[in-house]
């Protein structure tokens, strides 16, 4: 591939530039921080999260930042990798729809992770507003290279797990302005990121799952503190020959990584989950839940369930039989069980328990899911039939969450509230979530932090 030696330039300089956002970007940002704050709290107890903590414990260095969900602090690149890795745990994030990238968690984990670092060592405070500028390009800078890796006309390498190969770069390059790295220290951040770029979609349906985008947050931090101390990287680390785009895709496109770069904003495709699994399970969740809705009928009645999905839902979530919720969370069978059995497809149905339903076993032995070329990606048919010979249809152009059909900012809080009241409590809750609205008024970084941790739960 000739090499584009300006690639890696021009996203270390966009990473540095004077914010120039519009309303729409900066709407965006905003969202995608309510969100992901809402994911990591709600993550921060999951079995993998528990697990994850306990071993990190035993490494960990300097207690100087906040683990989401837990009274206990450890080290910084701990506190990346563990509330990325929690925000990610239920399948609950954020998503750029065109290339199914999740952005959201490495790049806030990583920031938040050098407020508190600041904080602690006595460094200049953080405002919201700096923090919120360096969250959406890190953003940015991650759909880029995601499109610049998988969308036509490169030829992408579907095994590799995007957020985890691009994830640490756009944390890097995020922590790189917070810290005010120099263009040519940023451009090192970058490469020492892209060295250590790494999963692969093999380990799905296991607590890799997780473990990939709270690598590449710590990953993306450890890079930005290397670089700024003098670690060096190449200057064309991302376009080199054997760099990062000839080695992650069979055939890259880098000039789509800085095509328009500051007047197209890739950022505004960055969509929410009204779902807790692979979002191309959910037009075919909305399609049965609508059915549930409009026709009361028992599980025994169902004789047959037949879905036709986009090829990549069964691409990447084609598993008939989940041995357990890890497994649950991209397998389109099990989701279209669920919702049928239960009427409702929340946290609890992506949970053992209801994986390990009789009831919902025994549907999940009906649904037939078949990939048709001609349903888009956010659209999805599901027919039930039932013994009494009726047969149930529901078709979705555009499932919720989509770029048509977009959460509105009231769905976004219910969301957070769901997921943060457990965990912290109604009224702090609520008061963290008021906060997060405003985090671009917010004076000091660390006082969102505050809130993000219960009173009494360790």
């Amino acid at each position: 591939m000739p090499e584009t030696p300006v690639v890696t330039t021009m996203l270390a300089d966009f990473a540095l530039a004077p914010a120039g956002f519009g309303a729409d970007v900066t709407e965006a940002g905003l969202r995608s921080f309510v969100n992901i704050i809402g994911c990591a709290i709600g993550g921060a107890r999951h079995p993998a999260s528990d697990l994850a903590f306990e071993v990190a414990s035993e490494f960990a260095g300097a207690p100087v930042a906040t683990v989401m969900g837990r009274d206990r602090r450890v080290d910084a690149l701990s506190a990346a990798y563990l509330n990325s890795l929690a925000a990610s745990a239920h399948a609950f994030d954020d998503t750029h729809l065109s290339t199914v990238l999740h952005p959201a968690a490495p790049v806030s984990s990583a920031l938040l992770a050098v407020v508190d670092r600041q904080a602690a060592s006595g460094g200049p405070v953080i405002s919201g507003q700096a923090f919120l500028e360096a969250f959406t390009l890190g953003i940015e800078i991650q759909c880029r290279l995601g499109v610049a890796l998988l969308l036509p006309p490169a030829e992408g390498q579907v095994g590799w797990y995007a957020s985890g190969v691009a994830g640490g770069i756009s944390a890097a390059a995020a922590c790189a302005r917070l810290l005010g790295l120099s263009a040519e220290q940023t451009r090192w951040a970058i490469g020492i990121a892209g060295n250590q770029a790494s999963g692969f979609r093999q380990t799905h349906g296991s607590m890799c799952t997780s473990f990939v985008p709270g690598h590449a947050a710590r990953c993306g931090l450890q890079s930005a503190v290397l670089a700024r101390r003098g670690f060096t990287g190449s200057d064309a680390a991302l376009e080199g020959a054997n760099g990062f785009f000839d080695v992650f895709a069979h055939r890259a496109n880098p000039v789509a990584a800085i095509a328009d770069l500051g007047n197209v904003w890739h950022v505004l495709d960055n969509a929410f989950k009204p779902y807790p699994c692979g979002i191309v399970i959910h037009p075919v969740l909305d399609a049965c839940l609508a059915l549930t809705e409009a026709r009361v009928f028992a599980a025994t009645e169902v004789k047959a369930v037949r879905a036709r999905v986009n090829p990549l839902c069964l691409t990447l979530c084609d598993r008939p039989a989940p041995a357990d919720s890890q497994w649950a969370q991209v397998s389109v069978q099990h989701w279209i069980a669920a919702a049928l059995v239960r009427g409702k497809a929340g946290l609890p149905e992506g949970a053992d328990e209801c994986v390990n339903d009789p009831n919902v076993i025994a549907m999940r032995a009906k649904v037939e899911a078949t990939g048709d070329p001609a349903v888009p990606r956010d659209g999805g048919v599901v027919e039930i039939e039932l013994s009494d010979g009726a047969v149930l249809t529901e078709a979705i152009e555009h499932c919720r969450g989509s770029m048509a059909r977009p959460m509105s900012d009231e769905e976004l809080s219910g969301k957070f509230f769901g997921q943060a009241a457990p965990v912290l409590g109604a009224d702090q809750a609520k008061a963290l979530l008021e906060m997060c609205w405003k985090v671009d008024e917010a004076p000091e970084m660390s006082e969102i932090l505050t809130r993000c941790v219960p009173k009494q739960v360790g």
